[in-house]
């Protein structure tokens, strides 16, 4: 079993790293670069054929990754913030492009995401939000959190001013 403790220690990207991985359509890794396997420190064996989830930490609400899937999977690319969980249980934090890949007919085949350092402001602001999302989660049943996180997600966009959450992660860019 894989010990999913955390440090409290956080891992800060350097400026130069890019984190490259591409899973199929249902978010199973097929390919992990090198940085992702420095970063995320389990082996590529590791990571190939595992769920991208491998790398989620606790503290980041499911709806934001519901938020994530209705977006690629409707043929969108999707930017975001990131908190993630490294084998060791240091955590990283990454502004990530994830993309939907396409055969020559259109057909979704898989997903591409690159992910790089965010800025330490944006850190912040997403540490905040997602808290108060995941707060939001933990009042309600397993079965019910993910719709009342995205719900919340949409309430919160909106008393931003934004239509759509790209232009809401965009803005802090």
């Amino acid at each position: 079993m894989v010990d999913r403790s955390l440090t409290g220690h956080e891992i800060i990207l350097d400026p130069h790293d890019t984190i490259q991985s591409r899973t199929d359509t249902r978010g199973v890794i097929d390919l992990a670069n090198h940085t992702m396997v420095r970063i995320s420190q389990y082996s590529r064996e590791e990571l190939i054929g595992a769920p991208h989830s491998i790398v989620r930490h606790p503290h980041m609400p499911r709806s934001a990754f519901y938020a994530m899937w209705q977006i690629i999977q409707g043929g969108d690319e999707f930017f975001g913030f990131v908190n993630n969980r490294a084998k060791s249980g240091d955590n990283y934090w990454v502004f990530v492009r994830v993309a939907p890949r396409t055969s020559a007919s259109g057909e979704v085949t898989g997903y591409s995401s690159v992910r790089i350092r965010p800025k330490r402001e944006a850190v912040e602001e997403w540490s905040k939000i997602y808290a108060d999302i995941l707060a939001v989660e933990q009042k309600y049943p397993r079965e019910e959190q993910v719709q009342a996180g995205y719900q919340a997600i949409q309430k919160a966009m909106r008393k931003r001013g934004f239509r759509h959450l790209t232009d809401w992660v965009m803005k802090s860019v």
